[in-house]
């Protein structure tokens, strides 16, 4: 892995080659004018509650409606399509831990805008081994690229992730939650003892990590839980959206065992 992340900063280093394209880019920013311009921004109508795309703005959408709920609120920077889809599994599968500095830029903007204000800054935990394979947590990079930005600290001896879950990918809802259930735990309680925390993930699809995550934090005193991420799957696209993540998946393993 290593020497795969090496030999792409050799032939596509960062600001001067697009991070979409893989074209020339003379801006000083990692995405090109060109693709900049197509980016799925999630700013038009959203949901008041889980902040995912919908044809009107609503308080609570179809979604989110008569259901228990942890997340007290949630906001996203982007809709999951190409090229954001993209750069995400780039950032996640593909080694490319610059990005996350890239979203944050973006995610601070909609911190302000949408969230407000946070006590402490948690993000979604890796079990030890699957962050040694990987090399980094891409939820953690991206929790600490933000905090720099937002001035709210990260407090990373919360969240633990205890055991190893089966993929999410291709998973409905409810199957996500029964699968994460159990393989959370919390310590260091007293660090979020009425505190207004904030989560930081790459992509919320069924949000069923994060619920299940809300539900640990407030249980262990937390105030009130807000997440933010890179991007949002609307309901109608999270088949699309598995699919694509399957495929980078298995192609991440596949580089794994190389």
């Amino acid at each position: 892995m290593e020497l795969k992340n090496l030999l792409k900063q050799i032939f596509y280093p960062k600001n001067l080659t697009c991070s979409v394209c893989r074209r020339e880019s003379f801006s000083g920013k990692s995405i090109c004018e060109g693709c900049h311009a197509i980016m799925p921004y999630n700013n038009k109508s959203v949901c008041g509650h889980c902040g995912r795309a919908t044809p009107y703005s609503v308080e609570y959408c179809d979604y989110c409606k008569d259901k228990q709920t942890y997340i007290d609120m949630a906001r996203s920077v982007y809709e999951y399509e190409y090229p954001l889809s993209l750069l995400v599994r780039r950032l996640k599968y593909g080694g490319e831990r610059y990005l996350a500095e890239e979203f944050a830029e973006s995610m601070q903007a909609c911190y302000f805008k949408s969230i407000g204000y946070a006590d402490c800054i948690v993000f979604v935990p890796m079990t030890d081994g699957r962050k040694r394979d990987r090399g980094y947590n891409q939820s953690e990079e991206l929790a600490k690229a933000l905090s720099k930005l937002i001035c709210v600290p990260v407090i990373g001896d919360v969240l633990v992730k205890t055991r190893e879950t089966e993929s999410q990918v291709g998973l409905e809802r409810r199957e996500r939650l029964k699968n994460v259930k159990g393989s959370i735990s919390i310590r260091n309680r007293a660090l979020i003892k009425n505190k207004r925390l904030l989560i930081v993930d790459d992509v919320m699809t069924t949000g069923a990590t994060l619920e299940v995550i809300a539900e640990k934090l407030k249980d262990a005193g937390a105030s009130e839980v807000v997440a933010i991420t890179v991007a949002s799957v609307t309901s109608k696209k999270w088949t699309d959206a598995s699919r694509e993540d399957e495929i980078s998946e298995k192609s991440d393993k596949e580089e794994q065992k190389n």
